[in-house]
């Protein structure tokens, strides 16, 4: 609660009604407006047992411009009703562009047809150039994913290089396509290093997988290498929705390069703590553990590209989920390491918190049991007058059946093969 006192003395001659009148009469609106003095908050720490969580979504920050490059499938699979979605998807999504905003458009089917060979500023006349550009794309040949994401990226690339986009803004690529590679390069581990070779961690790479059909792991895989995210549209009457609610979650880059650095002698295990952007209305979210258990609180330094380091005040919680919530996040990303090197490094590591938090993963197994007065599905096992039934890959959380050749299961979360 705050108050604030306004005086307002206007002159006789602020008082005419026009500089001839004689008499007086104020006459109109009277706007006030004003702003209040925000502190610069790093968000909010979380510790409990030796285990801390750091959130931080900082409000009030202006957005940065943004550097983007619609790369547009227009195979034959995305005939009729998919094109016809994604044409109306992109015109209410370039209508949102900013005006320091910079955009490109390349469709591509066998062949990649950039709209323009360079970025353009999103004035009303090229946003309105786009748009009728748009409409006439249409579906059909084979699909050259590798060619057309390289495309972007040698915009993108060209237009930073020559100064033609602000210094302080954001560059990302966002893929639309419904289908595998069909044409040029299609060894999909082929595609995924050109492509983190040719961005060099300069940009992100969104995908967006239209339909059932799409492979999803492949594309999942090429965003994450490229600090980005990639989401599956399902083939509905609202895809157009689904389409511009991806958009809208990354139209608007707040910061860019964020780093969190902790003191080396009082942390450790620490989660990712370098993040390429951060969105309006996203959340970063870092964990790790305490050297001291006795420790409540601790100096972060909070830095980005377009800020200083920042050391306020931040403010401590104590929760009592600190601990899972560090071990959720570690298994998340250590899932997310994409090499076959990288996988067999920490797929044990993975296994074990997996098991040790009681969390489902694709590395481990889950067996739910049922009361004896339940009714029996057909594929339940009996074992020991106990139910069990295998869901899904995921977490045991019972005991497990007998195994073959007698002998009963292991207890407290054992991975069942």
């Amino acid at each position: 609660m705050f108050q604030a006192h306004i005086s307002f003395s206007p002159t006789l001659e602020q008082q005419r009604p026009c500089p001839q009148c004689g008499g007086t009469l104020i006459d109109g609106d009277f706007i006030i407006k004003y702003d209040v003095n925000r502190v610069q908050d790093i968000g909010d720490i979380q510790i409990v047992n030796g285990y801390f969580v750091h959130f931080f979504a900082p409000a009030d920050l202006p957005r940065l411009p943004k550097n983007v490059v619609f790369v547009i499938d227009r195979s034959g699979s995305m005939y009729k009703i998919k094109m016809d979605q994604t044409r109306k998807a992109l015109v209410t999504i370039l209508t949102d562009l900013n005006e320091e905003d910079h955009f490109g458009l390349v469709p591509f089917d066998s062949t990649v047809s950039p709209w323009r060979p360079s970025l353009s500023k999103a004035t009303p006349e090229n946003v309105k150039a786009a748009k009728e550009f748009v409409l006439t794309i249409e579906a059909g040949g084979w699909t050259n994913i590798n060619e057309a994401v390289l495309a972007a990226v040698n915009i993108l690339t060209a237009a930073e290089k020559n100064n033609t986009v602000p210094d302080r803004s954001a560059s990302m690529i966002i893929l639309l396509t419904d289908g595998d590679p069909s044409f040029g390069v299609r060894h999909l581990p082929t595609i995924q290093s050109n492509v983190r070779n040719a961005i060099g961690g300069n940009m992100s790479l969104f995908c967006l997988g239209f339909g059932n059909d799409v492979d999803y792991n492949f594309l999942d895989v090429l965003a994450k290498q490229n600090d980005g995210l990639a989401r599956r549209i399902y083939e509905a009457s609202d895809a157009v929705l689904q389409l511009q609610g991806f958009y809208d979650e990354v139209s608007s880059p707040l910061l860019s390069e964020v780093h969190f650095k902790y003191p080396e002698n009082t942390v450790n295990s620490l989660t990712s703590s370098h993040f390429k952007q951060l969105f309006n209305g996203s959340e970063i979210v870092v964990a790790g553990r305490l050297n001291d258990l006795e420790m409540n609180n601790f100096p972060v330094e909070a830095s980005a590209q377009e800020k200083s380091p920042i050391f306020p005040d931040q403010e401590y919680i104590f929760g009592d989920f600190t601990e899972r919530l560090w071990a959720y996040l570690t298994i998340q990303q250590l899932l997310d390491k994409s090499t076959a090197e990288e996988k067999v490094n920490i797929t044990a590591k993975a296994l074990d918190l997996s098991l040790r938090y009681n969390f489902v993963t694709p590395l481990t197994s889950l067996v739910v049991t049922k009361p004896q007065n339940d009714e029996k599905p057909e594929d339940a096992v009996i074992a020991d007058n106990e139910r069990y039934w295998l869901i899904s890959p995921g977490f045991v959380t019972d005991r497990l059946p007998p195994r073959a050749g007698g002998g009963r299961g292991k207890k407290d979360g054992r991975r069942v093969s």
